[in-house]
């Protein structure tokens, strides 16, 4: 094994800064350790040494090393800077319980990487086969596709238009109620409209959807709470993961729930593409190269 040099001063009081300078030099073995304690930052570790052993599936002599390769004097002594560290948490309205305030930068992003990860792979777990299939079918046939969202949501709208229209659909996006109502009344069966709400209680949201229903156009609804009124205007709802404790629209698990909600639209915008045959592809090798002469002029290279 690779000598162990000393940790710079500045490294020395936080476990995760403290992972990341050593993550290189540790064994298979001992990378496992590592590896869990980097997912379970912020949390209290109340096992033995014998029993995390038995649970990750290592030798009590590969932990010891581990907690000496970080710097602590053995694993009690790397327990209760783990326990230190969940004592003082951010005074910050809404920010995740995980991440403190006085966290580096570089456990801060760590936390934040293990939070969204968390987010993806919940929304996965959420998935409903038939439910996809419904929207994917819904989506690729629609004459228009309208997506209606406000603040945080409206920007994933924007997103998800841009792509579904670089690939040929007519797609368009919607952030106020005034412009929602309005073209939520002049959609035909022949449209889709999907409605973007983490919460599921955004007014405008719902009352767009629901005005395209009367309309008989499809009606998607991607939220965390499929009971809610934005879940219960969808004709389809596909829903997002979400954090258990309940959280002011501040930044909680919303930053996660962005993400699920974009995953969504991804997935949903890869399904259109593979079962539109060669529209999709020629719209895209059409818009690419079209927007390729565009800046190629710009630049005086053409």
């Amino acid at each position: 094994m690779t000598e162990q040099r000393p940790l710079p001063e500045h490294k020395q009081g936080d476990l995760l800064e403290r992972i990341q300078e050593r993550y290189g030099t540790l064994r298979k073995s001992e990378r496992i350790v590592a590896d869990f304690l980097r997912n379970n930052a912020g949390k209290r570790l109340d096992s033995s040494i014998t029993e995390l052993g038995r649970t990750l599936g290592v030798s009590e002599a590969t932990i010891s090393r581990v907690s000496r390769a970080l710097g602590y004097d053995g694993y009690p002594d790397m327990k209760l800077s783990l326990a230190e560290g969940t004592r003082n948490r951010s005074s910050i309205v809404n920010l995740p319980l995980e991440i403190d305030d006085s966290d580096s930068l570089i456990s801060t992003s760590n936390k934040l990487a293990s939070l969204l990860i968390a987010g993806l792979a919940g929304t996965q777990r959420m998935l409903d086969a038939h439910r996809l299939e419904q929207a994917v079918e819904a989506l690729r046939l629609a004459r228009k596709i309208v997506f209606v969202g406000v603040g945080g949501a409206a920007a994933i709208c924007d997103e998800a238009a841009h792509m579904f229209m670089k690939a040929g659909f007519d797609a368009t996006s919607y952030r106020d109620g005034y412009t929602q109502t309005i073209v939520a009344a002049t959609l035909t069966a022949d449209d889709v409209m999907v409605g973007i709400s983490h919460t599921g209680s955004t007014e405008t949201v719902t009352d767009a959807l629901l005005l395209a229903r009367e309309k008989k156009a499809t009606t998607i609804a991607i939220t965390s709470n499929a009971d809610s009124d934005v879940g219960r205007a969808g004709h389809v709802v596909l829903t997002t993961w979400s954090a258990d404790q309940h959280l002011v629209p501040l930044h909680g698990d919303f930053l996660e729930g962005r993400a699920s909600q974009l995953f969504l639209i991804d997935l949903l915008y890869v399904g259109a593409l593979f079962r539109n045959g060669d529209g999709p592809a020629t719209a895209l090798k059409t818009t690419g190269e079209a927007l390729e002469k565009r800046y190629r002029k710009k630049r005086g290279t053409a």
